[in-house]
């Protein structure tokens, strides 16, 4: 955390994380017997007090920004396909959010998760995955699997929520790392185009699918910390039958040959209630659908650095397919 850096400025995290964050570098400072310099005192001084702009210390949106590294194997991927050398670098990179301070008042859709942490790790370490291929997100929430897909060069992504206040952050969270939206009137009804990465963002509620949404074509499916609420599970599983439709491959979105392949889903969850892991496992089977734990081969490379309580072994990443003879 850097107070003087201009990503702080313009989006600044929450005022009792700075506060926090002070105090525990003035302490492991002291600790070492190192010299702690004035302004680092007075600046936490500040920030004991309630900001002096009037606002809360308690307000009920922040900003988190978090710093990534790309792996070598996929930066090489990456300039192969698409000639071009700035995949070779390998500067940290940035994604900003705004997301709720507390859950009360945001909702779960505007907080980041532990599984959606590990899936944008997954995005990042196998781009072979999802470039150029058609993605749709379900709980989307605050984009940060989003934002990453369309910096990859993914050919169409449709990013999904239930609540339409998750939507609009969503789409300020968009705006804030400079990926373009389209307007649902602008974008085709299903996901097939040959243009560069587009994005568009959708309610889309599991409960009440309508035709349209049953039959969206997509290559790719993601989704992170979906099962919580085993009540959400049936309703989760209906949508993912839908699809991941046996007998109808999709076309990978911008190859000049005609490729057609079955549509895949990657669902990471972090698994809290073993029970309802269980449950799930249970009801994707009987929706006559194939699941597999994705293997330690393919477990995802530590992209997102500095997040310390992020516990990557209590999250699992699942593939999920139609059966096919």
């Amino acid at each position: 955390m850097c107070i003087n850096d201009e990503i702080f400025k313009l989006y600044p995290p929450s005022w009792l994380y700075v506060r926090r964050t002070l105090k525990e570098i003035i302490l492991a400072a002291e600790k070492d017997g190192e010299e702690v310099s004035d302004g680092l005192y007075e600046l936490h001084a500040i920030y004991l007090l309630p900001p002096q702009d009037g606002s809360s210390e308690l307000a009920s949106k922040c900003y988190k920004t978090f710093t990534y590294t790309v792996p070598p194997k996929s930066r090489s991927y990456l300039a192969c396909q698409t000639d071009s050398k700035k995949f070779l670098e390998e500067d940290e990179q940035l994604v900003t959010l705004r997301v709720s301070s507390n859950m009360l008042e945001g909702g779960t859709g505007c907080s980041t998760w532990p599984a959606g942490l590990l899936l944008s790790e997954f995005v990042l370490s196998h781009p072979e995955l999802f470039f150029g291929k058609n993605c749709l997100e379900v709980g989307a929430g605050t984009g940060m699997v989003g934002v990453l897909l369309a910096r990859i060069g993914t050919g169409k992504i449709m990013l999904t929520d239930g609540s339409l206040a998750t939507l609009a952050n969503l789409k300020n969270n968009l705006s804030i790392n400079n990926v373009e939206v389209e307007e649902a009137q602008q974008a085709n009804s299903d996901l097939n185009t040959h243009s560069s990465t587009r994005v568009e963002c959708r309610q889309l509620t599991w409960e009440t699918l309508f035709d349209k949404e049953r039959n969206l074509d997509c290559n790719v499916i993601l989704g992170a910390d979906l099962i919580y609420d085993p009540l959400n599970i049936p309703p989760l599983v209906n949508l993912l039958a839908s699809l991941l439709p046996v007998g109808r491959p999709i076309r990978t979105n911008g190859l000049e040959q005609n490729v057609y392949e079955y549509p895949v889903a990657f669902i990471a969850s972090a698994i809290r209630n073993p029970d309802t892991l269980v449950y799930f496992v249970e009801t994707v089977r009987k929706a006559g659908l194939k699941m597999a734990e994705v293997g330690e081969t393919m477990r995802p490379a530590i992209c997102l650095t500095g997040i310390s309580d992020l516990d990557r072994s209590t999250i699992l990443i699942h593939k999920i397919q139609a059966w096919k003879d």
